[in-house]
């Protein structure tokens, strides 16, 4: 038997061969845990359903089928084109790629994806200022892939999965753990409730499309990839519906436009017509951006047509080719179905006019005649407010309504009790602020019409008071 002096000094040298063997197998016995661990908590925690994994399971359904166009982008994408509208028009077939928050490198797996199975002669890119701006996407990068390979053969899976995690773009981030952590961030709600009813689902033998309806309420499924909620944007909410709200407010990324150069030179390099569409939304969520909006916008612009391909921003449309109505929006960025299906039959006709030759540019406001654009705008998008203290104790409620330069707007602000009850603060007046004595209780009410107007209000919002 070894002495202490001998065990210390085998310690120090390395130890014994069966100590080595101690160790291997517990690290590896950790490792089999927390693999374990990993899955079970994305059977019970990930979100079985998700539009990614619809998405790719119905195009995989359609393998046989002629797609010769398709729609890629981010969920302003989704939402916006009706392929059976499109194909109704064009005679075309078209199939909807397009998943929530698809960064653009994402779309061109889709596109390239489409052109090797389908050599398909149409893309459709829908992007809106976040998808030049905003590089956080993370989580729909991992749900994207981790969709994308729920249906290919281990090899293909396993090399995608592998360029997922050494991707510069995307590994850089800390965020990027999510690739294997999947539930830690598409996870449902985290009580007993959702819990149990998520792993109900996924054990229900339900096909994702199906787990899709339950879980996106709302949410109908109309073929080709494309699926739209019925839901109407509440105006009055306007403020915390902008996307400089949500997202901040930043220049384009240069990587984010290489990436467009790349998909640019992908439809090129194999004689695919590519059109970049900027998606519809309301008026004060494009008037938000100010000036920022047609500077960054014509840098894209500018990407775009210098590979050949063809850009569309829908929000500059003259109204004769494209006029959304109030009711066409779900919320700030996305239009519902109804706005769908009229921005469809419109942008059909922009498509024609294309494929007849026809110049395209001429049917939008360019971004140097910035001013024309403002000047078309003829009713109040929106009225937003804020709170502020003045050195007497008052509270101070000013307003700012979102419209066309060409439009008057007058303001009335009352008080609402919590019994419903209203008290006139100030009537209707230029002035856009509005003092509230110190002790008032309730909500201001903030309303907004054009001069001449003898309406109730044109739109309205409600502004809290501090305590």
């Amino acid at each position: 038997m070894p002495t202490s002096k001998e065990r210390r000094a085998g310690a120090a040298s390395g130890g014994t061969p069966r100590s080595w063997h101690r160790r291997i197998v517990e690290t590896l016995v950790v490792v089999a845990v927390i693999v374990a661990f990993d899955v079970i908590c994305s059977f019970a925690l990930e979100q079985y359903g998700s539009l990614s994994s619809v998405m790719w399971s119905e195009y995989r359904a359609s393998a046989g089928e002629n797609i010769d166009t398709v729609v890629v982008g981010s969920s302003t994408a989704q939402r916006s084109f009706d392929p059976s509208v499109l194909d109704s028009a064009l005679g075309t077939s078209t199939f909807s790629m397009s998943t929530p928050a698809q960064p653009l490198d994402d779309s061109y797996t889709a596109v390239k994806q489409a052109i090797e199975d389908h050599h398909v002669r149409r893309v459709i890119l829908g992007v809106d200022y976040e998808s030049l701006s905003y590089e956080n996407w993370s989580g729909s990068h991992v749900a994207f892939a981790r969709a994308k390979m729920d249906g290919e053969p281990f090899p293909q899976a396993a090399a995608d999965y592998w360029k997922l995690l050494v991707s510069p773009s995307f590994m850089r981030r800390a965020d990027s753990l999510c690739a294997l952590f999947p539930w830690g961030y598409n996870h449902v709600k985290l009580n007993r409730e959702s819990i149990v009813a998520n792993v109900r689902e996924r054990m229900s033998g339900d096909n994702v499309l199906e787990a899709a309806k339950v879980v996106n309420g709302g949410w109908t499924y109309y073929g080709r990839g494309y699926g739209n909620y019925d839901s109407v944007i509440d105006y009055s909410r306007a403020r915390e519906d902008t996307s400089v709200s949500i997202h901040g407010l930043d220049d384009f990324k240069q990587t984010l436009l290489d990436q467009m150069t790349a998909i640019a030179q992908l439809c090129k390099e194999n004689d695919v017509q590519l059109v970049v569409v900027v998606t519809p939304r309301p008026a004060f969520n494009v008037l938000v951006y100010g000036e920022k909006y047609p500077e960054q916008m014509s840098r894209l612009q500018q990407v775009v047509e210098a590979e050949g391909a063809t850009f569309v921003d829908a929000n500059m449309l003259h109204a004769e080719t494209y006029s959304p109505q109030d009711g066409d929006f779900a919320d700030g960025e996305h239009l519902n179905y109804a706005g769908a299906t009229r921005f469809s039959q419109a942008f059909a006709g922009v498509l024609q006019a294309l494929d007849a030759g026809q110049d395209v540019e001429s049917l939008s406001y360019s971004y140097s005649d910035w001013d024309q654009y403002l000047a078309s705008i003829h009713q109040i998008s929106a009225v937003v407010s804020r709170v502020d203290k003045a050195d007497n104790g008052d509270a101070v409620v000013s307003a700012q309504a979102y419209t066309g330069t060409d439009v008057q707007v007058e303001y009335r602000f009352l008080l609402v009790g919590k019994d419903g009850g209203t008290t006139v603060l100030q009537d209707w007046g230029s002035s856009d602020s509005c003092d509230v004595p110190q002790g008032s209780h309730g909500d201001v009410m903030v309303c907004a019409r054009q001069v001449g107007s003898t309406a109730d209000y044109d739109r309205f919002c409600m502004q809290g008071l501090p305590h």
